[in-house]
């Protein structure tokens, strides 16, 4: 049977797990961006937006507007201002839509997010007011049913303690090779070592000689801005340690020169 309905465009975003085949990926009310595991202050992200009916031989536009009822992310901080107007061009039946996020201490303790919403024009209507289930596609993560003209990004950038970790505290006092968690540390390391949070998460990401590694490229840095009376501290006031340096730690107890 052919196509017969309203030619109109719909969010198209699948992901899913990558042991599943990607062709049946289901399809998304929202997309999650993990800043942990981007370097760089910016990231950009694709919502691929599909319209029904044929081909045609020219190009076709639509609109796009952030949803500010559905938006917590502040325009500057936590994402840059779309387009407002978008192509399918002639011959296609889908275009992919940039959207730029940017990394902001705001989303340390809390997600922010941004919603927008497909705008019909001259060229489409609003194909899929909600969308069902389709089979062979697996159900979307969160709802079997939802609107294909809205899509919600989340950017979430809270850091807990990750899989591999070489250090503790006992009684207060740190130990180990990298000393007690803290994001304040691990942040740095990432820093000075280009690592990202996926690198601490198993033991062929971390390895004995980049854990090893580590470790000195943190002592030589502390032991540095110690020795130059610019001291790292952490959010307590203790000196911040790793293995190796030249002073001890415990949590709680401020630095006093």
């Amino acid at each position: 049977m052919k196509y017969e309905g309203s030619e109109g465009i719909y969010f198209g975003v699948q992901w899913g797990p990558a042991h599943l085949d990607s062709t049946q990926w289901p399809f998304q009310s929202f997309s999650t961006v993990n800043f942990i595991n981007i370097k760089g202050d910016e990231t950009q992200i694709k919502l691929r937006v599909m319209a029904t009916g044929k081909p045609k031989d020219y190009d076709r536009s639509f609109g796009l507007r952030v949803n500010q009822d559905s938006t917590t992310g502040i325009l500057g901080e936590n994402y840059e201002a779309p387009a407002e107007t978008y192509t399918i061009k002639a011959g296609e039946v889908y275009t992919d839509i940039p959207i730029k996020l940017l990394r902001s201490d705001n989303i340390l303790e809390e997600i922010k997010t941004l919603g927008v919403n497909l705008i019909p024009s001259k060229d489409f209507t609003i194909a899929i007011p909600k969308w069902y289930y389709l089979s062979p596609y697996y159900k979307s993560e969160r709802q079997a049913t939802f609107d294909a003209s809205f899509h919600l990004i989340e950017m979430n950038g809270a850091i807990t303690k990750p899989a591999v970790w070489w250090g503790a505290s006992t009684a207060g006092k740190e130990g180990g090779l990298w000393g007690e968690f803290t994001v304040k540390k691990f942040l740095l390391m990432c820093e000075l070592m280009n690592l990202i949070y996926d690198d601490f998460q198993s033991a062929s990401t971390m390895p004995n000689a980049r854990r090893d590694v580590l470790n000195q490229v943190m002592r030589a840095y502390l032991q540095e801005k110690y020795d130059n009376k610019t001291p790292i501290l952490e959010n307590d006031g203790r000196l911040m340690w790793v293995s190796g340096v030249s002073w001890s730690t415990t949590i709680g107890v401020p630095y006093n020169p």
